[in-house]
């Protein structure tokens, strides 16, 4: 099972600190109104700041190169459902919470091993606190859907048989959640699992899904995967 991770340092809140003083006379200037400062919620990032921080696509992650959803716009299972509606987030975080500000979406696959994991990266960031109650909803659908929904595609729909806690980033982010899927699909009714780590980021969220095309178990979201999107996001640069 890949479920190690490399530890980066969590992205903190970076509050000024005025100080003024002078020879012997104090501050002048006006206190704080109340609801200022640290209780304040973190501003999403503009569409060109997230997509800078988002993997270019070209940029290789170990044997894993980053592309792009140029038919679709993104992963299809943006446009799935779930039953009950509970466990959508399990699916989609994409109209959780009324939706993301601004979000960028890339794929990564193996080139050499195009039958092996299949990973959506995708940054979302949200306003008004919205990030930290999309993973609330996202760690209660993670309880009561624990013994399976079905996920709606349309005319079609498909069985996840369990939804179990899998190993998160460990000192990432803010905070961050990750599950291991059971899904029975197709006609034979083939057992395959998917994988879902979600950070956060302040007001942003990046989420981790991968899969495998020939139904194996991809063993978790690739390490190299999460390391450099973290750098990329967190790094001078970023």
């Amino acid at each position: 099972m890949n479920q190690g991770y490399g530890k980066h340092a969590s992205t903190r809140t970076i509050l000024a600190v005025l100080t003024c003083a002078a020879a012997l006379t104090a501050c002048a200037g006006p206190a704080a109104p109340a609801g200022a400062g640290p209780s304040a919620a973190p501003r999403p990032l503009s569409q060109p700041a997230l997509a800078a921080r988002a993997l270019s696509p070209g940029t290789q992650a170990g044997p894993y190169r980053t592309g792009e959803y140029t038919v679709s716009g993104g992963p299809l299972s943006d446009a799935y459902g779930a039953r009950p509606s509970a466990c959508g987030p399990l699916v989609s975080l994409r109209a959780v919470r009324g939706g993301p500000v601004t979000q960028v979406h890339r794929r990564l696959t193996d080139p050499e091993n195009l039958r092996g994991a299949d990973v959506a990266v995708q940054l979302r960031s949200y306003d008004k606190g919205r990030a930290a109650a999309v993973l609330d909803d996202l760690r209660a659908a993670g309880k009561k859907c624990a013994g399976g929904f079905t996920e709606l595609r349309g005319d079609r729909s498909g069985t996840y048989t369990s939804v179990t806690a899998a190993a998160a980033p460990a000192g990432t982010g803010d905070e961050a959640l990750a599950y291991r899927l059971g899904l029975r699909d197709g006609k034979n009714g083939s057992a395959s699992y998917e994988y879902l780590t979600v950070v956060r980021y302040g007001a942003t969220l990046v989420s981790f899904r991968a899969e495998s095309l020939d139904d194996k178990d991809p063993g978790g979201v690739p390490k190299e995967i999460v390391d450099a999107q973290t750098e990329n996001l967190t790094g001078p640069g970023g």
